[in-house]
């Protein structure tokens, strides 16, 4: 009875885990950045947000409130951001009510990036959960409902 040899990888699977590396590198890079900032800015507790260094605030970003005078589903999420890092969470919840969820959707992208990169570079496969790509989508619905919520609250 011949040994049978176990399955070979596609030829382009190194290929592809460079890809998939790339890709949870640049997620795992944009997760940290938002979480430094959050810890580095500050903000008056109103409309202003400041870099550190700055004494000038950062200009109003939303063309939503800017161009409609209607607050768009994330207004408040940088605010609330620097807030929760802060410890400042009745602050954080008065800026935009699903920032919670949304700070901790961000927070856990970093070992979880972390993880899928160390198991790319001892070539082993990234994991995959198919109920994965449910997660977002739940965090966007959160964060238009909190929208419709309080738009209707303050009519």
């Amino acid at each position: 009875m011949e040994n049978e040899a176990e399955p070979s990888a596609p030829a382009n699977f190194g290929s592809y885990q460079q890809v998939d590396k790339i890709g949870h590198l640049i997620f795992l890079s944009f997760a940290s950045l938002i979480i430094l900032l959050s810890f580095l800015m500050s903000t008056d507790g109103k409309q202003a947000v400041f870099l550190p260094g700055f004494s000038s605030p950062l200009p109003d970003s939303c063309s939503s409130r800017r161009l409609l005078g209607v607050d768009c589903p994330g207004c408040g999420l940088t605010r609330a951001f620097i807030c929760i890092s802060h410890g400042q969470l009745n602050e954080a919840w008065k800026f935009n009510h699903a920032s919670f969820v949304i700070y901790l959707f961000v927070a856990i992208q970093i070992p979880w990036h972390t993880l899928q990169i160390w198991r790319i570079t001892q070539e082993k496969s990234a994991l995959y959960w198919p109920f994965i790509y449910w997660i977002p989508m739940a965090v966007a619905v959160i964060l238009l409902a909190n929208w419709i919520w309080t738009l209707t609250r303050f009519q």
